[in-house]
């Protein structure tokens, strides 16, 4: 019997994740050495890491500007009509049940004399 899985896709995924953790550690290290270098050239490694926190800073903002903002509406935006279609969709099964049992307690009633 198959599991609906491969065999080897445990073994991808493992080495996805070590490449994905080894690729993180590499630009830390890129980073630091990036601060340890601007600290030589400046004379100070305080100054070094506030203009290369800075940078990144920067960096961020602009992505959150140029890039990301917009997806983001249109997400919001869209999120916002499933939750509106929600809400319509409960009120007419709200609507629904009324009806149903109105016509239920009316069954009953006109049939319990019997």
């Amino acid at each position: 019997m198959s599991s609906g899985r491969s065999a080897g896709s445990g073994s991808f995924l493992l080495a996805l994740l070590l490449f994905c953790v080894a690729a993180m550690i590499a630009v830390v290290l890129l980073i630091a050495a990036l601060v340890v270098g601007l600290s030589q050239w400046l004379g100070s490694f305080v100054w070094s890491t506030l203009l290369v926190g800075g940078l990144f800073l920067l960096v961020a903002a602009a992505l959150w500007l140029l890039a990301i903002r917009g997806p983001i509406r249109q997400i919001k935006a869209r999120i916002d009509t499933v939750y509106d279609v929600a809400r319509l969709l409960k009120q007419g099964y709200d609507w629904v049940a009324a009806k149903i049992d109105f016509f239920v307690r009316l069954k009953n009633e006109l049939f319990r004399a019997e």
